[in-house]
């Protein structure tokens, strides 16, 4: 290859790296329609686990159980009758109280309630598990309330309030999934014309296995809009068949109506008969709420309802508390990846001379590369998941210095540059490839069995065992393209070609 030609493929790709490095990690202001607006780079967007940017947290009390707290400004003043009969009302267990009506006048009805407050744990819990969260919580507290903790999931830009809009849109979507999982109750589909005069229902009374109808409700989304998709059954079929052309027949009330307990979450609306296997209902509300009604429909179909109401319509606080490393450990997780990514690049050099500028290319595209992943993907980045991504660096690095030591040793004995980057090749192709198969196959195996925390790593380490391998072969085409106009080849990689004399021959 010429020297211009050379000259040209690397000037266009290092311009390339510099260009997109630059909004990959640098933030600046740009102006706006309303005086200074802020442009944040592609780091500042990734989502960061609890541990960078703190989680968020909410107690959940059954109807009739309160704090000490709510007891005590609950109290009458002035008036002992009434004191006195507020006193009666409530039966003390620890720090919360509990209505004596609420609890029942059998000798093991504290029992009974806390086996309920399990129960509905251990429900929630497995609802909160569907979320993908990096990690999460769900607890009994005090024997009577539920303890839920989340990670707030910010991006750096959130977390410092460098992104006050898409912040509300986060803490937002928080309060409504706590809010949404902890709905109690059975699924019933009810219109007021259609269904029975005591509570509009026009299902659930004909069996108590709603699996005979449904088979699944799977969230969707599509240019922007969000829906829950309803899959039946073929009895469930014929049966929205029956029931939609009686609702369309309605006179004012032509829709179904999905409700868990007494919470309406869908509606359908109506204007011919349903006679296919599967349909779709919008929900306005966004993604995260689309989710969490599929994520409770599916529960409540299955069997695994919540006993208790914790009426988070009306009762619901969520605290949000800081990161538990600091307010600034999102900013020294940043230096220890951009140290680590340093030291990579200075150790190639160092030992392989204008090779390691090669190397170096690859370090820089699969930083890149893992940045943009996370980015678009919306991984949400831990501990774990920055210890994945060191991981898959080291698996670039290694994979290149595994083949440059390869090279040097078909130098050593006498070949020609060409013939020892062949040779090279050939000795580390097979031992690559099969350590790269492996890897993906066990990163796809964790991202799709595993859930949370795991199923991310999984995730990550996927695409950078994917990127690892591109870049393997990609190290050899830029090796050829720089080192073309170069005369002393040896030199350029930092070896020494050791010449046979004639006893060697």
């Amino acid at each position: 290859m010429g020297k211009i030609k050379s000259a040209v493929i690397t000037a266009i790709l290092v311009a390339a790296i510099v260009v997109m490095a630059f909004f990959a990690t640098v933030s600046f202001g740009v102006p706006g329609s309303n005086g200074v607006e802020r442009y944040n780079s592609f780091m500042s967007a990734i989502r960061l686990g609890g541990d960078f940017t703190g989680r968020a947290s909410a107690v959940l009390y059954p109807e009739g159980v309160i704090s000490a707290a709510d007891f005590e400004a609950g109290k009458p003043e002035n008036d002992e009758d009434k004191l006195s009969n507020y006193k009666d009302k409530y039966k003390q267990f620890g720090s919360v109280y509990i209505e004596k009506e609420v609890l029942g006048e059998e000798e093991d009805a504290a029992e009974k309630f806390k086996a309920k407050v399990k129960n509905d744990a251990e429900v929630i819990s497995a609802r909160f598990d569907q979320k993908g969260y990096s990690d999460y919580s769900v607890a009994v507290s005090d024997g009577f309330t539920l303890r839920v903790e989340v990670p707030t999931g910010f991006t750096y830009a959130e977390y410092k309030d460098l992104s006050s809009s898409t912040r509300s849109e986060v803490t937002t979507d928080i309060s409504r999934s706590i809010q949404y999982l902890a709905y109690n109750g059975e699924l019933s589909l009810r219109n007021s014309e259609v269904g029975k005069v005591n509570n509009s229902n026009i299902l659930t009374p004909i069996t108590a296995d709603l699996t005979t109808y449904f088979k699944s409700f799977q969230k969707i989304s599509a240019a922007g809009n969000h829906a829950v998709k309803v899959n039946l059954t073929s009895v469930g079929r014929e049966q929205f068949k029956t029931m939609s052309a009686a609702v369309v027949q309605a006179e004012n009330d032509k829709a179904i109506d999905f409700y868990v307990g007494e919470a309406e979450l869908l509606s359908l609306s109506l204007d011919a008969a349903i006679d296919e296997k599967s349909f779709y209902i919008t929900v306005p509300n966004g993604e995260s709420v689309a989710q969490d009604f599929a994520i409770v429909l599916n529960s409540v179909a299955n069997g695994k309802s919540v006993m208790l109401d914790y009426n988070t319509d009306d009762n619901l606080d969520v605290i949000y508390m800081s990161a538990p490393m600091g307010g600034l450990s999102a900013i020294f997780l940043m230096v220890t990846l951009f140290i680590i990514v340093a030291a990579a690049i200075v150790y190639s050099i160092v030992k392989y001379k204008k090779l390691g500028l090669v190397n170096t290319m690859m370090i820089v595209i699969y930083a890149l590369t893992m940045i943009t992943a996370c980015m678009i993907l919306e991984i949400e980045v831990t501990i774990a998941g920055a210890f994945t991504l060191v991981l898959g660096l080291a698996l670039v690095c290694g994979s290149n210095f595994a083949l440059f030591e390869a090279v040097r040793r078909e130098t050593k004995k006498g070949k020609t540059m060409q013939s020892s980057v062949k040779s090279g090749y050939k000795a580390t192709l097979f031992g690559i490839l099969e350590l790269h198969a492996v890897f993906v196959v066990a990163a796809i195996m964790l991202a799709l069995i595993c859930v949370g925390e795991l199923a991310a790593c999984g995730l990550i380490f996927f695409i950078a065992t994917v990127a690892s391998y591109v870049l393997f072969w990609f190290t050899r085409f830029m090796w050829y393209v720089i080192s073309s106009p170069v005369r002393d080849k040896f030199k350029f990689g930092g070896f020494t070609r050791e010449e046979l004399n004639d006893e060697q021959v």
